[in-house]
């Protein structure tokens, strides 16, 4: 007669197997070549907020610059700390670009004081570990899902030092719709 404890234990065991979760939804494996999910959200905003969205997570504080960028006509804000009444984190500048009334850009450039504690080789560190290793052309860093990159580099912020115009590079994080600017 069989012993009931090998059974029982041989049962446990294929029932712990068959419950095991596997890798983690969007998580990419090592045998797939299968694109990561890149988060569609930064600094509280999600890709597709409306500019009434985005004013409600960042109240003006003053009226935003806008511009229109390219054959898309993607309009882009400029907000600045002193812009809006609760500035994000670490964050000096936030360039949000609508298109069809729609958020499809997020372009931040942090602060001098965290661009020096995180540049953009730590950031990108730290990317790394969430989305894999990136795309490089050197200077820039990109992870794509075909719908949506996310982007890091030093961005070119002129300032003034010693009674002249200089350029500080800053840590830049941006995040967009991979079809920004394509017509419609």
């Amino acid at each position: 007669m069989p012993s009931t404890g090998h059974s029982l234990c041989a049962k446990l065991v294929l029932l712990c197997l068959l419950c095991a979760p596997g890798p983690a939804r969007g998580a990419a494996s090592d045998d797939s070549d299968a694109p990561v999910s890149i988060q569609r959200y930064l600094v509280n905003l999600y890709l597709g907020d409306t500019l009434e969205d985005i004013q409600r997570t960042y109240p003006p504080a003053q009226e935003w610059p806008v511009s229109v960028v390219g054959k898309a006509k993607v309009k882009r804000y400029r907000v600045d700390r002193a812009y809006t009444k609760y500035p994000a984190p670490h964050v000096e500048t936030m360039w949000l670009g609508l298109r069809h009334g729609q958020l499809v850009d997020i372009q931040l450039i942090y602060s001098a004081a965290y661009s020096r504690s995180t540049p953009v080789n730590k950031l990108v560190e730290d990317l790394s570990l969430t989305y894999g290793p990136p795309s490089s052309n050197g200077s820039k860093f990109w992870w794509t899902n075909g719908g949506v990159v996310l982007r890091v580099y030093n961005a070119e912020v002129p300032t003034l030092r010693d009674g002249g115009a200089v350029v500080e590079l800053r840590t830049s994080l941006q995040l967009m719709q991979a079809n920004i600017f394509s017509k419609d």
